[in-house]
């Protein structure tokens, strides 16, 4: 019974062990079964759902290739600044979201409802506001707010305010280009963007665990114009006055190289200022894009046509009609009464009754032809995207063939009509505007693209060319000229003036508003530059000899001064002026706008030195004559320091620099070489 019942509790106590056994190999089967899915097939999908509970990837925008004129001033850079991000899923409480989305609101200046939008959609990564200003970064910093965090990224300065804004454009909040040469060299001016991982700490805010990529990898190329940011000063600075005591809606002007076709300066008034382009101003840059009826100017062309078709002689005689001339049942009107007169009195005089009847000799089809030799109706093809051909239809009515050749009845940009006045001054060679020198690489300093004198076609003999010259001439030196007032002490210069009425779209006629400009170049022998003004809508005197033309003179003098192109006239004697400042204005700066030396390193944009919204950039000064200088620094409430005489050759601190208002700017001046 013993032996018995030892036998029966030994075989219990085996089977207990074997399903204890038994049991411990299901639960081992079954955990290596869970780790096999989880470490094997799972492994991926909850890798990835753990690294979200640590880690970040924030996509950097890239840092945009600088913008510089022909000599290397810079004109637009990125400079460091903040971005604000914000996690609301680390906050909790609905609550406590709404607080924190009102703080950063504030601190932002951005719309609370908006923000909690934004919020709304659930993300976990929601860009509140990029590239903040330094006291921006300041008031989020002192905050502290939980879930909020800031990523360095590149913003675009531009530290000559707004020196050449319409022409450089603007770039959004995304970093694209919106306006101008940001946006038609977009793709070259972009470096690649770059994804950087980072840990987030207990409190959510990123801890960057890997460098960010080089600056080299983060940065496009570097564009180099043809203007000459000097010439551009003087251009806008005569023009915005001219606007502003005529109470004109607006004011344009273009500086050409005849010979080459750059683009030395490309003015518009009202200025627009890029670094807050959403604080009004126009941003259309209207001297490429907006056409206009040209007028008078026009008689330019037309007649050079006549004179090439061999309809019209120098010394033919034409009949003026003493001032009235009657087409079908329009009557055509000039302001001087001409009997018999010659074709350069008639351009002299700006007559419309000798411009129409030799327009009559030439005919319908050969006019369109000669005015569309010089390029109108066609687009330049300057680097500026949406710009318009103009048009220049067929005159059918013999009303509309007498209004073309006085420049009513086409439309026009000011930089084909500048174009094709240089094409005159190019003994009859139009050439292609341009506005882009160089396109270099940014880490080997490589050139990418070269831009070139690219002629287009002859538009006239230079026989013609140089008849016409002569008679241009005379419109500014002889006492009937109606561009008189276009002198320039000390040189000669050729042009011609225009005064177009403009077209009211409701009544289909025209209305009492006038298009003013003087077209001209200089000097009038050896033709350098060609150079067009033209004011939208003058108030008072509004004839292109009177308001534009002065423009023109004052332009064409600071360009002959920084040419350094010797006066064919004696000069007129100094105005006597105290300081070194009336000393400095005397010389001729050295500089030579067709210069191929390559560009000096962009210096980098300082935008925390002076941090807070007062401080201000420091303008580039190279090459001004002092009072342009000190009137430009005057104009940021800074003040002046000054050593030498002559031109600006050095300046510290150096241009780009964020400073606080009364900040001295020493300035370094050197006679011309």
């Amino acid at each position: 019974m013993t032996v018995r019942g030892d036998a029966r509790a030994t075989r219990w106590t085996a089977l207990r062990i074997g399903i204890i056994g038994l049991l411990f190999a299901a639960g081992f089967t079954v955990v290596a079964g869970r780790a096999v899915q989880l470490q094997v097939l799972e492994r991926d999908k909850l890798g990835g759902m753990a690294r979200d509970q640590y880690v970040r990837e924030i996509e950097l925008q890239p840092r945009r290739g600088a913008i510089t004129d022909r000599n290397g001033t810079v004109l637009a850079a990125d400079g460091p600044a903040d971005s604000v991000y914000f996690d609301p899923q680390e906050l909790g409480p609905r609550g406590e979201t709404a607080k924190v989305t009102q703080k950063l609101a504030r601190a932002l200046s951005v719309d609370s409802r908006a923000l909690t939008r934004k919020l709304a959609k659930g993300s976990r990564f929601v860009w509140v506001k990029r590239r903040i200003s330094p006291a921006e970064s300041d008031a989020v910093h002192a905050l502290d707010l939980p879930g909020v965090g800031m990523v360095r990224e590149s913003r675009r300065y531009y530290p000559r305010r707004e020196l050449a804004g319409q022409v450089l454009g603007f770039v959004g909040d995304d970093g694209d280009g919106l306006e101008g040469m940001e946006v038609a060299f977009d793709e070259a001016l972009k470096g690649e963007p770059a994804t950087i991982p980072s840990l987030r700490d207990a409190r959510g805010m990123q801890l960057f665990g890997d460098a960010p990529a080089p600056e080299t990898v983060l940065e496009g190329a570097r564009l180099e114009l043809t203007l000459e940011q000097g010439l551009q000063v003087a251009a806008e600075t005569a023009l915005g006055r001219a606007v502003q005591e005529s109470k004109a809606a607006s004011g344009m002007a273009v500086v050409l190289d005849v010979k080459t076709g750059e683009i030395l300066a490309l003015a518009n008034a009202p200025t627009f200022n890029p670094n807050a382009p959403r604080r009004g101003g126009e941003m259309r840059d209207r001297a490429v894009l907006d056409t206009f009826e040209p007028g008078s100017t026009m008689k330019v062309f037309s007649i050079a046509g006549a004179l090439e078709e061999k309809v019209l002689k120098a010394q033919d005689a034409i009949f003026c009609e003493n001032g009235t001339y009657t087409v079908g049942s329009h009557q055509i009107h000039d302001h001087h009464k001409l009997g018999w007169t010659g074709p350069s009195r008639i351009i002299i005089t700006s007559s419309n009754v000798g411009a129409a009847k030799i327009a009559q000799r030439l005919g319908r089809e050969k006019l369109q032809r000669a005015l569309l030799s010089f390029g109108f109706g066609e687009r330049t093809g300057v680097d500026v995207l949406g710009e318009p051909r103009g048009s220049v239809p067929l005159p059918r009515a013999a009303v509309a063939l007498a209004n073309m050749a006085f420049g009513q009845g086409l439309t026009a940009t000011p930089l084909q009509v500048t174009t094709a006045m240089a094409a005159i001054a190019n003994g009859g060679m139009l050439m292609k505007p341009w506005l882009v020198r160089r396109v270099f690489d940014p880490t080997s300093g490589k050139v990418l693209m070269q831009g070139a004198p690219t002629p287009v076609r002859r538009a006239v003999s230079p026989a013609t060319a140089t008849l016409m010259a002569r008679w241009l001439e005379e419109v500014v030196s002889d006492p009937m000229g109606t561009g008189k007032k276009a002198k320039v002490p000390g040189w000669r210069v050729a042009g011609k003036t225009g005064t177009a009425q403009k077209p009211d779209p409701s009544t289909g006629g025209y209305s009492d508003k006038n298009f003013a400009s003087f077209v001209g170049f200089a000097p009038a022998t050896a033709p350098q530059l060609a150079i067009g003004v033209f004011i939208d809508e003058p108030k008072g005197p509004d004839f292109g000899g009177d308001v534009a033309a002065p423009v023109f003179a004052e332009i064409a003098r600071s360009a002959l001064e920084m040419l350094g192109t010797q006066p064919s006239e004696p000069l007129p004697p100094a105005k006597p002026a105290p300081g070194a400042a009336a000393l400095a204005e005397e010389g001729s700066p050295a500089l030579t706008f067709a210069a191929a030396k390559p560009a000096p390193e962009v210096e980098e944009v300082e935008s925390e030195q002076a941090g807070g919204t007062s401080a201000v950039s420091v303008p580039a000064l190279s090459g001004l004559p002092l009072r342009t200088a000190v009137h430009a620094l005057e104009e940021l409430d800074l003040a002046t320091d000054v050593s030498g005489s002559g031109r600006v050759v050095g300046q510290s601190p150096r241009p780009g620099t964020r400073v606080a208002p009364g900040t001295r700017v020493r300035l370094t001046l050197a006679p011309p070489g």
